[in-house]
Protein backbone atom coordinates (compact mmCIF):
# COMPACT_ATOMS: atom_id res chain seq x y z
CA UNK A 1 0.00 0.00 0.00
CA UNK A 2 2.89 2.34 0.83
CA UNK A 3 4.33 1.72 -2.68
CA UNK A 4 0.99 2.57 -4.29
CA UNK A 5 0.67 5.83 -2.31
CA UNK A 6 4.32 6.68 -3.04
CA UNK A 7 3.77 6.01 -6.76
CA UNK A 8 0.64 8.18 -6.89
CA UNK A 9 2.42 10.92 -4.95
CA UNK A 10 5.36 10.81 -7.39
CA UNK A 11 2.99 11.02 -10.38
CA UNK A 12 1.13 14.02 -8.90
CA UNK A 13 4.42 15.78 -8.15
CA UNK A 14 5.62 15.18 -11.75
CA UNK A 15 2.30 16.46 -13.14
CA UNK A 16 2.59 19.68 -11.09
CA UNK A 17 6.09 20.26 -12.45
CA UNK A 18 4.83 19.92 -16.03
CA UNK A 19 1.72 22.12 -15.56
CA UNK A 20 2.20 25.71 -16.81
CA UNK A 21 2.41 28.24 -14.04
CA UNK A 22 2.15 32.02 -14.18
CA UNK A 23 4.06 34.29 -11.89
CA UNK A 24 3.36 37.98 -11.57
CA UNK A 25 5.44 40.57 -9.78
CA UNK A 26 2.66 42.15 -7.79
CA UNK A 27 3.30 44.98 -5.37
CA UNK A 28 2.72 44.07 -1.75
CA UNK A 29 1.72 46.74 0.74
CA UNK A 30 2.37 46.01 4.42
CA UNK A 31 1.78 48.10 7.53
CA UNK A 32 4.75 50.37 8.16
CA UNK A 33 6.20 51.41 11.48
CA UNK A 34 4.30 51.48 14.73
CA UNK A 35 3.37 48.72 17.07
CA UNK A 36 2.82 45.26 15.45
CA UNK A 37 -0.22 44.82 17.73
CA UNK A 38 -1.79 48.10 16.52
CA UNK A 39 -5.21 47.33 14.99
CA UNK A 40 -5.07 50.43 12.75
CA UNK A 41 -1.61 50.43 11.12
CA UNK A 42 -0.54 53.25 8.77
CA UNK A 43 -1.85 52.73 5.22
CA UNK A 44 0.57 52.35 2.29
CA UNK A 45 0.41 53.17 -1.41
CA UNK A 46 1.49 51.29 -4.52
CA UNK A 47 1.42 52.18 -8.22
CA UNK A 48 -0.05 49.98 -10.95
CA UNK A 49 -0.33 50.35 -14.72
CA UNK A 50 -3.59 49.89 -16.60
CA UNK A 51 -3.11 49.37 -20.32
CA UNK A 52 -4.55 47.95 -23.53
CA UNK A 53 -3.66 48.12 -27.21
CA UNK A 54 -5.65 49.28 -30.22
CA UNK A 55 -4.04 48.26 -33.50
CA UNK A 56 -4.30 50.61 -36.49
CA UNK A 57 -7.12 49.76 -38.88
CA UNK A 58 -8.30 51.11 -42.22
CA UNK A 59 -9.72 50.03 -45.55
CA UNK A 60 -8.63 51.93 -48.67
CA UNK A 61 -10.32 51.27 -52.01
CA UNK A 62 -8.81 52.41 -55.29
CA UNK A 63 -10.61 52.30 -58.64
CA UNK A 64 -9.84 49.19 -60.71
CA UNK A 65 -10.22 51.14 -63.94
CA UNK A 66 -10.97 54.70 -65.04
CA UNK A 67 -12.33 55.11 -68.58
CA UNK A 68 -11.77 58.57 -70.03
CA UNK A 69 -14.54 60.22 -72.05
CA UNK A 70 -14.42 62.94 -74.72
CA UNK A 71 -15.34 66.31 -73.22
CA UNK A 72 -16.65 67.46 -76.63
CA UNK A 73 -13.46 69.36 -77.46
CA UNK A 74 -11.18 66.39 -78.25
CA UNK A 75 -9.79 66.16 -74.72
CA UNK A 76 -10.56 63.01 -72.75
CA UNK A 77 -11.18 63.09 -69.00
CA UNK A 78 -12.83 61.26 -66.11
CA UNK A 79 -12.44 60.70 -62.38
CA UNK A 80 -12.02 57.68 -60.18
CA UNK A 81 -12.70 57.77 -56.45
CA UNK A 82 -10.31 56.83 -53.66
CA UNK A 83 -12.20 55.70 -50.55
CA UNK A 84 -11.09 55.24 -46.95
CA UNK A 85 -13.29 53.55 -44.35
CA UNK A 86 -12.95 52.90 -40.61
CA UNK A 87 -9.64 54.76 -40.34
CA UNK A 88 -8.09 54.47 -36.89
CA UNK A 89 -4.43 55.48 -36.74
CA UNK A 90 -1.98 56.52 -34.04
CA UNK A 91 -2.24 60.16 -33.01
CA UNK A 92 -0.27 62.41 -35.37
CA UNK A 93 -0.47 59.92 -38.28
CA UNK A 94 -2.39 59.94 -41.56
CA UNK A 95 -2.80 57.83 -44.69
CA UNK A 96 -0.93 59.36 -47.64
CA UNK A 97 -1.69 58.09 -51.15
CA UNK A 98 0.72 58.81 -53.99
CA UNK A 99 0.35 58.07 -57.69
CA UNK A 100 3.09 57.10 -60.15
CA UNK A 101 3.28 55.92 -63.74
CA UNK A 102 6.18 53.90 -65.19
CA UNK A 103 5.53 55.63 -68.55
CA UNK A 104 5.66 59.08 -66.89
CA UNK A 105 1.93 59.56 -67.61
CA UNK A 106 1.90 58.70 -71.32
CA UNK A 107 -0.73 56.39 -72.84
CA UNK A 108 -0.15 54.09 -75.81
CA UNK A 109 -2.36 51.90 -77.98
CA UNK A 110 0.15 49.03 -77.72
CA UNK A 111 3.62 48.32 -76.36
CA UNK A 112 5.09 48.76 -79.85
CA UNK A 113 3.30 52.05 -80.65
CA UNK A 114 5.60 55.03 -81.11
CA UNK A 115 2.94 57.68 -80.42
CA UNK A 116 2.51 58.46 -76.72
CA UNK A 117 -0.51 60.48 -75.56
CA UNK A 118 0.44 62.56 -72.50
CA UNK A 119 -2.08 62.95 -69.72
CA UNK A 120 -2.25 64.47 -66.26
CA UNK A 121 -3.62 63.26 -62.95
CA UNK A 122 -5.17 65.62 -60.41
CA UNK A 123 -6.08 64.90 -56.79
CA UNK A 124 -6.73 66.85 -53.62
CA UNK A 125 -3.45 68.76 -53.94
CA UNK A 126 -3.83 69.85 -57.56
CA UNK A 127 -2.31 68.50 -60.77
CA UNK A 128 0.75 66.28 -60.59
CA UNK A 129 3.34 68.41 -62.34
CA UNK A 130 6.32 66.08 -61.85
CA UNK A 131 5.37 63.35 -64.30
CA UNK A 132 8.57 61.42 -63.59
CA UNK A 133 8.12 61.18 -59.81
CA UNK A 134 4.32 61.42 -59.56
CA UNK A 135 3.02 62.79 -56.28
CA UNK A 136 0.43 62.94 -53.53
CA UNK A 137 -3.19 62.68 -54.65
CA UNK A 138 -4.96 62.16 -51.30
CA UNK A 139 -4.60 62.10 -47.53
CA UNK A 140 -6.96 60.52 -45.02
CA UNK A 141 -7.09 61.16 -41.27
CA UNK A 142 -8.51 59.07 -38.45
CA UNK A 143 -12.31 59.06 -38.78
CA UNK A 144 -15.25 56.73 -38.30
CA UNK A 145 -16.92 58.47 -41.27
CA UNK A 146 -16.31 57.20 -44.82
CA UNK A 147 -13.95 59.50 -46.72
CA UNK A 148 -13.71 59.98 -50.50
CA UNK A 149 -11.32 61.86 -52.79
CA UNK A 150 -11.73 62.03 -56.58
CA UNK A 151 -8.66 61.61 -58.79
CA UNK A 152 -9.18 63.09 -62.26
CA UNK A 153 -7.25 61.97 -65.33
CA UNK A 154 -7.17 64.30 -68.38
CA UNK A 155 -5.34 64.04 -71.70
CA UNK A 156 -2.98 66.94 -72.37
CA UNK A 157 -3.81 67.02 -76.09
CA UNK A 158 -6.25 65.69 -78.65
CA UNK A 159 -5.18 62.15 -79.67
CA UNK A 160 -3.45 61.99 -83.08
CA UNK A 161 -4.47 58.39 -83.79
CA UNK A 162 -7.40 56.06 -83.20
CA UNK A 163 -7.18 53.12 -80.84
CA UNK A 164 -7.60 52.15 -77.21
CA UNK A 165 -5.06 54.09 -75.16
CA UNK A 166 -3.95 52.64 -71.82
CA UNK A 167 -1.40 53.24 -69.10
CA UNK A 168 -1.18 51.33 -65.81
CA UNK A 169 -0.66 53.59 -62.81
CA UNK A 170 0.34 52.65 -59.27
CA UNK A 171 -1.28 54.01 -56.10
CA UNK A 172 1.02 53.71 -53.08
CA UNK A 173 -0.61 53.79 -49.65
CA UNK A 174 1.54 54.75 -46.65
CA UNK A 175 1.06 55.78 -43.03
CA UNK A 176 3.06 58.94 -42.33
CA UNK A 177 3.41 61.69 -39.75
CA UNK A 178 0.96 64.54 -40.27
CA UNK A 179 2.82 67.47 -41.78
CA UNK A 180 1.14 70.86 -41.82
CA UNK A 181 2.30 73.61 -44.09
CA UNK A 182 1.03 77.13 -44.55
CA UNK A 183 -0.92 76.00 -47.64
CA UNK A 184 -2.62 73.13 -45.80
CA UNK A 185 -3.56 75.21 -42.76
Amino acid sequence: MKKLISGISALLTAAMLIAPMSAFADTTVSPTGGNPFDVTPNPGTAPTTVEFRVDPTYTVTIPAKVTLEDNGEGIYTNSGTLKAEDVKLAEGKEIVITLTSASKFNMQTSASATYKLPYTAEGTFGKLTDKEAGGIVAKFATSTEDQEVPVTFTTDETPKYAGTFTDPVVFTIEIKDIVTTLDEG
